[in-house]
């Protein structure tokens, strides 16, 4: 072989990474017949409300300065402040958040890979409760060299549940090193289960964090996308708003900060910091971090624009700002400014909600609960997480004998198929011409996970052509480029 001049580490890399995904990188380069790719996570539906202002921003706003580097460190100061009013008005944080809080990062990938470079270790873990986005695997791996320990609750249905905390302390004390587990990454809404953790939950998980002094990552990208909510529930709540246990801390920091100064100007020594009220709350916010994007909630995963806020923890931040600036666009965040800043982004992100209810209304009633298929209810995000079995063309007296031994063993709580086989009917489902992703890759069995609610048109495309390739249980999601599937219909 001619010499490749790589690294050891990026050999190191290629080899574990691209057999995992060799298929997807296969699928984008493909020329051949366009799919239904519901394996791609992306929120279509307020695009052309989205289009509109940008094409606007672009007419009246775009100058010569838009080429050059950004101004700011860590994002455009304007931005900066547009974004912190947004997150004051939907995320309602118990501490005002201020620009000085936030860093502007390209993508949340990134900024979880920059975040994992800034607070650990090479050799050093995550824990990420399973089922998770199966890119964790190797975003938060390929430059950090990070270790991913699943959590794992008792069942499926306790993921989203009080059951993370005893499962949050079986990971902790059964990893390799415990002192070397560093952060927890936390998705709420979950993905890819579309469910909301409770706020009384949530605060608890950052309580454990503090305990075992390691940060808590928010990664909180669908916090807008909730689009069900029960008579009673409480809904998607931001780890930002995690009650007076973090105003009291800041209170006792300020007056810590006051007392000190005077102290050093009378004497020139500083008293100790005065450690938080264990009665109150065992919360560290120096330790919480949150992570938001526009890709999710707000439909432009293109532009590569995602913000972390941490409001207790300066050299974190400055860590931060050295990691991202140069990888900022102007570009980018010159339609972000016209979008934070405009008058209909109220609107705009009432719609992401109703149209997400329409798609989903669309998915489970006219598909999946007309087959008969088991899924998962979701609340929010952009997928559904769904059973699909496939006939395996093996009958025994005119019964499907896959199908069969598989729904009576679901039945009994025993039987659980193979990979193997699920990707067998995935692979049948892609000659159908419809693209989804296995529910192995999430760190979970036999459930593949249908994404991309978008418009109501291809929902119905892509239940079609997915009753076309199968013939028993069913999944189904949604949504194409609507310019790529236009006519024909």
């Amino acid at each position: 072989m001619a010499y490749t001049g790589l690294s050891s580490r990026m050999s190191s890399i290629i080899a574990t990474v691209m057999p995992k995904i060799a298929i997807t990188v296969a699928e984008r380069n493909s020329t051949d017949h366009p799919r239904i790719d519901l394996a791609t996570v992306e929120n279509w539906v307020v695009r052309d409300e989205l289009v509109a202002i940008y094409k606007e921003a672009i007419a009246r706003e775009l100058s010569p300065e838009n080429l050059s580097y950004p101004r700011g460190f860590g994002g455009d100061p304007d931005l900066l402040s547009a974004l912190a009013s947004f997150f004051n008005t939907y995320f309602r944080p118990a501490i005002q958040v201020q620009p000085s809080h936030i860093v502007l990062t390209a993508g949340a990938s990134s900024c979880l890979d920059q975040l994992l470079y800034t607070i650990c270790d090479a050799g050093d873990s995550v824990l990420v409760p399973a089922p998770y986005w199966n890119g964790f695997d190797f975003h938060l791996t390929l430059r950090t060299d990070v270790t991913v320990l699943p959590v794992s609750s008792p069942s499926l249905s306790t993921t989203v549940s009080a059951a993370i905390l005893p499962a949050l302390n079986t990971a902790y004390e059964t990893a390799p090193d415990p002192a070397r587990v560093k952060a927890l990454i936390f998705t709420n809404p979950h993905n890819p289960l579309g469910q909301c953790y409770t706020k009384n939950i949530i605060k608890e998980v950052v309580r454990w964090c503090g305990r075992k002094e390691i940060c808590f990552v928010g990664d909180e990208v669908y916090g807008l996308s909730e689009f069900r909510q029960r008579t009673g529930e409480e809904g998607f709540v931001s780890a930002l708003n995690l009650v007076k246990e973090m105003k009291e801390r800041k209170r006792d920091d300020e007056i810590d900060d006051e007392t000190n100064a005077e102290e050093k100007e009378n004497n020139g020594r500083e008293l100790p910091r005065t450690k938080l009220n264990a009665k109150e709350s065992d919360i560290d916010l120096s330790r919480v971090h949150i992570i938001w994007s526009l890709s999710k909630d707000l439909g432009c995963s293109g532009l590569r624009m995602a913000a972390l806020i941490s409001q207790d923890n300066t050299p974190l931040l400055t860590g931060m700002r050295l990691l991202s600036t140069p990888l900022l666009s102007s570009s980018s965040m010159l339609l972000a400014a016209a979008l934070f800043s405009s008058a209909k982004l109220h609107t705009i992100v009432k719609l992401n909600r109703v149209r997400l209810a329409r798609a989903y209304a669309i998915i489970i009633e006219a598909q999946l609960r007309r087959w008969g298929a088991e899924f998962m209810e979701a609340r929010a995000g952009c997928f559904v997480w769904a059973r699909l079995l496939v006939r395996s063309g093996r009958t025994e007296g005119g019964v499907d004998v896959m199908g069969h031994e598989l729904v009576k063993g679901m039945v009994s709580g025993h039987a659980e198929p193979s990979s193997d086989w699920e990707m067998q009917q995935i692979g049948r489902l892609k000659d159908g011409g419809v693209l989804v992703s296995p529910g192995h890759a999430y760190h979970l069995g036999a459930w593949p996970r249908e994404v991309r609610l978008g418009e109501d048109h291809i929902c119905r495309r892509g239940g079609q052509v997915e009753g076309r390739a199968t013939q028993n249980w069913l999944m189904f999601g949604a949504g194409k480029e609507k310019e790529r599937y236009r006519g024909g219909y």
